[in-house]
């Protein structure tokens, strides 16, 4: 009896057991449910996180700035895309690297960085100029910010902006401020000239008149009426330069008009032993301007380019459609078409290149330096611009740039 009692006491115990063992499982799995429901949780804030953070590097690494992080040393610890393009390197070769080896004047940019982290100062709206990896100078415009990494250590955002086309734009506004006063100044001189030198040519030719035909006397007063009338054409040109007339523009054919201009200029080409070649690009062969000073522009630009090449040479016209290029800096929306002239004469010395815009500039024996200055005068009447590159011993491009007008959109 008593084994048969001990049995079911032991029957009793394992049920006792077995029913704790159960409680002890609803409670594991309230306990699951718990911890599943908090790793679902984070599991979402986790995402949401993730989300923020690509958002916001997305935003870094496309914003159109160029953006260099630096710890307390200088040291790069990160470039976005923009600055990786504009430097032309890869990251792998400046993480890690002092940030003033990028710079075309290191020493100012240590001094910069010094006065950052001494006195805390800031830098807004400043220039400096980039050496990229091919050691070109790339004009800047930068701002700085110190802040702090997550172990307390500061370090600096270096912010910044290709400004080359921005100081392309102050050049031509301060050019054309001082073409502006000269051609005041040339209009003025002109009108003063040309009353009395109207009076000698009457008197001229009335004097000419009491002489006989075979009198040398004859001789010299003709050559002086001759003379007042050479005046007479130049002082018409400096008119020209400080007031144009106003321009009346159409849609024109560029190639018409380019194939027009070295119809005129073919025999003095053949005589020089000038060759020239033409290339237009797509969405470029309609341009809107003044048809006659538009002409006078190539006109001049061909002629400058045979003049570099006295020994002969090749000339190229080539134009092309930028569509995020600004022809001026008033443009609307961007646009341009780009006309570029290229000769391979001597080049332009770089102390003389500025100053070739410059109205009574020239190095020609028999120039009058007008013909560059007029170029401008007329494309700044057409809503253009002109830019020279010049390389000594590989010739001189200059180019023309022209705001794209859809001819659909004008006419409507």
């Amino acid at each position: 009896m008593s084994k048969y009692l001990e049995e079911q006491k032991e029957n009793i115990q394992r049920v006792n057991q077995l029913v704790t063992d159960l409680s002890k499982a609803g409670e594991v799995r309230e306990q699951l449910a718990h911890y599943k429901e908090k790793y679902n949780r984070l599991i979402k804030k986790y995402e949401e996180l993730d989300s923020v953070f690509q958002f916001h590097k997305r935003i870094v690494q496309n914003i159109s700035s160029g953006i260099i992080t630096t710890d307390q040393k200088g040291d790069i610890t990160f470039l976005n895309k923009s600055a990786l393009e504009l430097l032309g390197y890869e990251s792998r070769e400046v993480l890690g690297k002092p940030i003033h080896t990028l710079f075309a004047e290191p020493q100012k940019v240590k001094e910069i960085f010094q006065q950052i982290f001494e006195q805390h100062k800031m830098f807004e709206s400043q220039e400096i100029n980039l050496k990229s990896s091919g050691d070109e100078i790339v004009p800047i415009g930068f701002s700085t910010t110190l802040f702090e990494f997550a172990n307390g250590q500061q370090g600096v955002v270096f912010i910044f902006r290709d400004i080359r086309e921005q100081i392309n734009f102050r050049r031509q506004m301060s050019r054309m401020d001082r073409l502006a006063t000269l051609g005041e100044l040339a209009a003025g001189l002109a009108h003063e000239i040309r009353n009395p030198l109207g009076g000698i040519k009457t008197s001229s030719e009335v004097l000419l008149e009491t002489f006989s035909p075979g009198d040398f006397r004859a001789q010299l007063v003709s050559r002086v009426v001759k003379e007042i009338d050479r005046s007479n054409a130049l002082l018409q040109r400096f008119f020209n330069f400080a007031k144009p007339s106003r321009p009346k523009p159409a849609f024109h054919s560029l190639p018409n008009i380019v194939d027009g201009v070295f119809l005129l200029l073919r025999s003095r080409m053949l005589k020089r032993k000038v060759s020239y070649k033409t290339e237009f690009g797509s969405d470029s062969t309609n341009i809107y301007i003044d048809e006659s000073q538009f002409e006078q522009v190539i006109l001049n630009l061909l002629l400058n380019a045979m003049d570099a090449m006295p020994e002969g040479g090749h000339i190229e016209l080539v134009s092309s459609y930028e569509p995020h290029t600004l022809a001026t800096a008033g443009q609307k929306e961007p646009g341009a078409i780009l006309i570029r002239v290229k000769d391979d004469g001597a080049g332009i010395p770089p102390e003389k290149i500025e100053n070739i815009f410059l109205p009574f500039y020239t190095t020609k024996s028999d120039g009058v330096g007008l013909g560059l200055s007029i170029c401008i005068r007329l494309l700044d009447e057409n809503a253009g611009r002109l830019e020279v590159e010049s390389e000594l011993g590989r010739g001189t491009v200059f180019t023309i740039y022209l705001p794209y007008i859809n001819q659909t959109q004008q006419e409507s």
